[in-house]
């Protein structure tokens, strides 16, 4: 397995696209054939009828689903030219950075321009790694002062990361008031952020009935999107893994889990080799087996909330007894016969595809393209292989599109490079005081003769194997040295102090200038241009 290094852009408004705009169009063409196959039997079904299943059953969702509410136009379309290639992207329901949410409206305008149906896959079935948000601190101009601060938009009393499908707000006073509790962050910063004037619309006429996290800030996002010209039709993954052409391809699998285990363990250590990874968790672990018990790679879920994720583990018979790795007793049985298992498993709601099932499904068995990120487009670089070794099928294409897009903030002078310089400066001060003679210093009798001594050492250096001769070379050297340092003492203290104060706006700059921060975060003025270009361009 080749690896391939996808770099996110340093850059302010540099975008990272592979392959790019141009290419899309003739690869959306290409994956629509590669993928129209009879011969290739999946879930009981020839991939062609797997895919057409797939395909009506996620826009039936759609269109009786709240998400894509903003989008009737797309709608329309969907009942009048339900063939047209499907397109797809996908991310957590969490408040991204821009070079996320690029995805979005590239989607948006790759669909324009092919004709297509854009479909942006919320990812509800992963969980909300922390309930807060980092936004930068500083006073007064003053580097020393730059800082991060985090402020919570929520509490988790529970402890744990919860699954958004499951995950409530806790606290709504607390939700509430972020927009207050971070303006005295954001007072200072020259502009007031989306957040200032968006974040109530999240909790008044946009607030999703079920009050949960994924919801609010989907709909959030939503809003802003359709305002700005983006229209994509949204289905939650807890819904998509609700069909039963999911249940079908859930059953391929624990139907013929010993050989999906060793394309799948052998993929994984192909991308660890090729990657020089060490780690037996990345990019996942392997599918593991243990005392007749076959792990399977789906999520499912602890209780009925919805919230608490485990890791499926069964036993393949006349029917699939399974339980969580996390529990020491079984959950009722599900029937091994094809037609049994896809009406438990759609009925019964209790199965989640883990990140590389997700995209293997999107890929194989639903969409004609798919728009990755950096993290998912390096993940599929494993999916690539099962597809190949598991289905025997040529991989079909996918882009990785990501951006930066820093927060405008005004910034400090100093640069990595003249970082490097000043410190060079204060280590030749102490190491090769003679390059940091000064004029007069060079006039002196006592400091020519030393730099003279010192340029005949170095041009006399004895041979490697002379270690007798070397040890004493050197130490002359460091005697000389240490005899020329006097002469350079007093810009020590200047050299120094520049230092500090370079290292101090480079670090500064190291938080105004961060990638990550929230699109909540960034004025409409800064942020809406940017992601419309890139709607734009991949229209043209």
């Amino acid at each position: 397995m080749p690896a391939h290094r996808y770099r996110a852009p340093t850059a302010n408004g540099a975008v990272l696209a592979e392959p790019n705009f141009d290419a899309v169009p003739e690869l959306v063409e290409a994956n629509r054939k590669r993928l129209d196959r009879t011969d290739v039997v999946v879930g009981g079904l020839p991939l062609r009828e797997l895919r057409t299943l797939a395909r009506r059953e996620v826009l039936d969702l759609v269109r009786d689903s709240d998400g894509s509410a903003g989008s009737p136009p797309l709608l329309n379309d969907i009942s009048s030219s339900p063939d047209r290639p499907l397109l797809l992207a996908g991310h957590q329901p969490e408040l991204s950075h821009p070079g996320v949410w690029v995805k979005n409206f590239a989607l948006s305008g790759f669909a324009r321009k092919l004709g297509g149906i854009p479909l942006n896959l919320v990812v509800d079935n992963d969980t909300l790694k922390s309930p807060a948000l980092r936004l930068p601190a500083f006073k007064d101009r003053d580097p020393n002062s730059a800082r991060l601060e985090t402020i919570a938009f929520d509490t988790n009393p529970s402890g744990g990361e919860l699954a958004y499908e499951g995950r409530q707000v806790f606290d709504p006073q607390l939700f509430d008031s972020f927009p207050d509790r971070s303006a005295p962050l954001y007072a200072n910063w020259g502009y007031k952020p989306l957040l200032a004037k968006h974040w109530p619309s999240a909790r008044t006429e946009t607030v999703p009935r079920t009050r949960k996290v994924g919801d609010i800030f989907t709909a959030l996002r939503g809003e802003r999107e359709r305002a700005w010209g983006c229209h994509n039709l949204e289905l939650p993954v807890s819904r998509l893994a609700q069909t039963k052409a999911f249940a079908r391809f859930v059953w391929h699998i624990w139907n013929d889990l010993p050989r999906f285990r060793e394309v799948y363990n052998t993929a994984v250590a192909g991308y660890r080799k090729a990657n020089r990874i060490r780690s037996a968790n990345h990019p996942v672990p392997d599918l593991a087996e243990r005392e007749g018990w076959s792990e399977v790679p789906f999520w499912s879920y602890v209780g009925s909330s919805r919230k608490r994720r485990g890791k499926p583990l069964i036993r393949a018979g006349r029917e699939f007894i399974w339980r969580l790795e996390s529990d020491s007793f079984a959950k009722p049985p599900i029937p091994s016969d094809l037609d049994g298992f896809v009406q438990h498993v759609s009925a019964y709601r209790e199965i989640r595809p883990r990140a590389l099932t997700l995209t293997l499904f999107a890929r194989v068995c639903l969409g004609d393209f798919f728009i990755h990120g950096i993290g998912g487009g390096k993940y599929d670089e494993v999916t690539d292989t099962i597809i190949r070794d598991y289905f025997r099928l040529e991989p079909p294409a996918y882009q990785v599109l990501s951006a930066t897009l820093h927060l405008p903030l005004p910034a400090f002078a100093s640069t990595a490079a003249d970082l490097q310089r000043a410190q060079r400066r204060v280590r030749e001060l102490q190491w090769s005081p003679h390059q940091h003679l000064n004029t007069d210093q060079h006039a002196s009798l006592a400091s020519q003769a030393l730099a003279a001594e010192l340029k005949s050492l170095t041009e006399h250096e004895p041979p490697r194997g002379a270690h007798a001769a070397r040890r004493e070379w050197f130490r002359v050297i460091q005697r000389v040295k240490e005899q020329l340092r006097p002469f350079v003492v007093n810009q020590v203290p200047e050299s120094e102090s520049a230092l500090a104060r370079v290292q101090s706006e480079v670090d500064a700059n190291a938080v105004l200038q961060r990638r990550d921060y929230s699109w909540v975060l960034y004025p409409e003025e800064t942020l809406r241009p940017f992601l419309e270009e890139m709607r734009d361009r991949a229209s043209q």
